[in-house]
């Protein structure tokens, strides 16, 4: 005959179960931290009163050994023009235009994007891209509060379109605090992690201002030294010339 559990026993087993319950019912929902990052770093609103927006930054590439001047031009809604300067490598440029990504460089000339960078290029030509939109995600979910960076973090796995990946907030501030997933390369995907070190204010918007990439073919350190809002010239976006030439009529 099986013997049920004295009632004290059962009800100490059942404490013990508090904890566990506990912590998984206080995983916030992952479209709530999306939010709370929204306005932890100014609100969309505040952002959508501008047109343009000019970075400027340097960069130090470890794995080369090398530093760079950095400077980034975004146009509402959906321009960008990338430029990086490597002393002995020259200037590395490229941009979308709204319809046609692009990038060129001395030792491999003017060429179009197209594929996965494509996607990628889209969505580094998103004004808004600091703002978190939980409708482009296929799917986001809270799996823990772990140790990211030296910080406490909401750990949430996404996928947007077909690429898995995680992002992590601050469970103090709210803040974006990395990201991390496969980047395609001309040797494969490798695992990628971007982390966001410092935020700073930049006109009323907190913005990533101390950026490390880590794994890829290159880790980097991004520090931003001013961002400029309506300053920049519409031509700016225009294709290169030596672009132009390859774009089918």
């Amino acid at each position: 005959m099986r013997r049920s559990l004295p009632y004290a026993c059962r009800a100490f087993a059942a404490v013990l179960l508090v904890p566990a319950l506990l912590r998984a019912q206080a995983l916030p929902d992952a479209k709530a931290l999306m939010e709370k990052h929204n306005a932890a770093i100014g609100g969309r609103a505040t952002l959508d009163q501008h047109s343009s927006m000019h970075m400027t930054a340097t960069m130090s590439i470890a794995a080369m050994g090398m530093e760079a001047s950095m400077e980034v031009f975004r146009g509402k809604p959906d321009k960008y023009v990338q430029k990086i300067v490597i002393g002995p490598i020259g200037e590395i440029l490229s941009g979308y235009d709204g319809k046609v990504a692009w990038s060129t460089n001395p030792m491999a000339g003017a060429q179009l994007v197209e594929g996965e960078a494509l996607e990628a290029a889209r969505n580094n030509g998103d004004f808004f891209a600091n703002f978190q939109n939980p409708a482009a995600y296929a799917k986001a979910e809270t799996v823990e509060l772990t140790d990211f960076e030296g910080r406490k973090c909401y750990k949430v796995k996404v996928t947007r379109g077909t690429r898995d990946g995680v992002e992590y907030f601050d469970a103090a501030t709210g803040l974006l605090a990395g990201i991390s997933g496969p980047q395609q390369t001309p040797q494969g995907p490798v695992e990628v992690t971007t982390v966001f070190v410092e935020y700073a204010d930049f006109g009323g918007i907190k913005l990533p201002k101390k950026i490390e990439q880590r794994g890829g073919p290159a880790g980097a350190t991004i520090t931003f030294t001013a961002i400029e809002f309506d300053k920049v010239d519409p031509t700016v976006f225009d294709l290169p010339a030596a672009v132009k030439a390859l774009v089918k009529p």
